[in-house]
């Protein structure tokens, strides 16, 4: 059976984007786009006359400008000029950037909102990334009537997605996946007290997983000052430790996340022996991040001490990935369901010019029947007449008129054919 769909009105909608598929980092970072830069670009397309909206998405990861085009040729040369070849000409090359249009753009769309073209599959940040770009151009005033329903149906996609499938559930990360430990031992993270051993990127990272999912109480400890300072300046209300005396502050902690460069352990079976002689019956989580590994393997024989190192890390974020793999499916058909629903919306669209032809055409029988009867009745009467007569014409349409708005745009297109053979509409100008 062919594809019915080209016989069907498709949206006038053009995309134009880079991502981490085909553009290496160095490339992404010059069109990525945020505050000022971004208004000025929306601004700037809006500002030819081949582009009737705009909306802009621009992460670390992909920059995509979505517009409705009034020529769709000039409109695609002017996004490739302002968004791209402008900062970066090396994707003009082959293979840099991509373009979508009409309804394989807003599917485009809700599936990045719903998690489907991240690097990461299904993270979470992208939604609200997707939200941003919708108020931006709607502060800026780019988008109207058609740019402002996409990127709600992809909000909805995006929501639905998360709410409906596990697409975004268990972590992916060292950082999310310290956090899932975390949770799994300790009921209440907020009251366990976080030790942090070394304050290098890997030990920052895991740290601001941590803090945004409520950890409080956080402790830093690192050879050198130097590093311990920058630590600080980022997390200002940590509090630091003496390196020489960590085994006190492993004892005082909950949660043990060790990330140094050193090429042995930092802490020994013997450190840990004495900060747990310290804290009878309390478990201990650590999280060796270090490669050779910080903490000496031995220490996961001392009681209540729940030893993880990057191997086993790696199989929690693998299991998780491939439970949000399963997931795709699923949002693939939440992502089809609002997509047609988008075009129903918008081949509904269609009756709106007819309905304002057959009111064209009521009011114009009723004012040519009231002229001709207006005679047979008194002066006085004739404003009364002609009230009550468009009120009898509003009310017969009233209800014709909200089916054909209100109705599924693809149940409603036979009604639109039948309305304009019944009423004769086809000869009407719009105007």
């Amino acid at each position: 059976m062919g594809d019915q769909r080209d016989s069907r009105p498709d949206l006038p909608l053009l995309l134009v984007g880079t991502d981490h598929r085909c553009s290496p980092l160095e490339l992404r970072e010059r069109v990525s786009y945020s505050g000022d830069a971004a208004e000025e670009l929306l601004v700037h397309l809006l500002a030819r006359p081949e582009v009737a909206e705009a909306a802009l998405v621009s992460t670390c990861n992909r920059t995509e400008a979505y517009v409705e085009p009034r020529d769709d040729e000039a409109a695609y040369h002017a996004v490739v000029e302002l968004a791209f070849a402008s900062r970066a000409p090396e994707l003009t090359g082959q293979g840099r950037l991509y373009v979508r249009r009409g309804r394989d753009a807003a599917h485009h769309l809700m599936a990045v909102a719903g998690g489907l073209e991240s690097m990461v599959l299904g993270e979470p940040e992208i939604l609200g990334q997707v939200k941003q770009a919708a108020a931006l151009a709607d502060a800026v005033g780019t988008s109207g009537t058609l740019v402002r329903r996409l990127f709600r149906a992809a909000l909805k996609a995006g929501s639905r997605a998360r709410a409906e499938t596990a697409i975004s559930s268990g972590a992916v990360s060292l950082g999310y996946a310290t956090v899932e430990l975390t949770k799994a031992i300790f009921t209440r993270i907020e009251e366990a007290p976080i030790l942090v051993v070394g304050a290098g990127q890997a030990g920052r990272m895991v740290a601001r997983n941590l803090l945004e999912k409520g950890a409080g109480r956080l402790t830093v400890t690192n050879r050198t000052q130097l590093r311990v300072e920058e630590f600080l300046r980022e997390f200002p209300g940590a509090q630091s430790h003496p390196f020489d005396d960590r085994a006190l502050a492993v004892a005082a902690a909950d949660v043990v996340v060790v990330a140094t460069g050193a090429g042995e352990p930092v802490l020994t079976r013997g450190h840990l022996q004495a900060a747990m002689a310290r804290r009878p019956g309390r478990p201990l989580l650590i999280v060796d991040l270090g490669v050779p590994r910080n903490v000496d393997p031995a220490a996961a024989r001392l009681g209540n001490v729940f030893l993880h190192h990057v191997d086993s890390l790696e199989t929690l974020i693998q299991r998780n990935l491939k439970l949000r793999r399963e997931e795709i499916p699923r949002v693939e058909e939440i992502v089809e369901e609002e997509l047609g629903h988008l075009l129903a919306w918008y081949r509904g669209m269609e009756a709106e010019p007819l309905i304002a032809r057959l009111q064209k055409q009521a009011e114009r029988v009723r004012r040519q029947e009231v002229a001709a009867a207006l005679d047979r009745f008194p002066a006085e009467t004739h404003e009364q007449i002609d009230r009550l007569t468009r009120s009898l014409v509003r009310k017969i349409l009233h209800h014709p008129s909200k089916r054909l708005r209100n109705g599924n745009g693809e149940e409603i297109l036979p009604h639109l054919d039948l309305v304009r053979e019944l009423f004769q509409l086809d000869g009407e100008e719009e105007t």
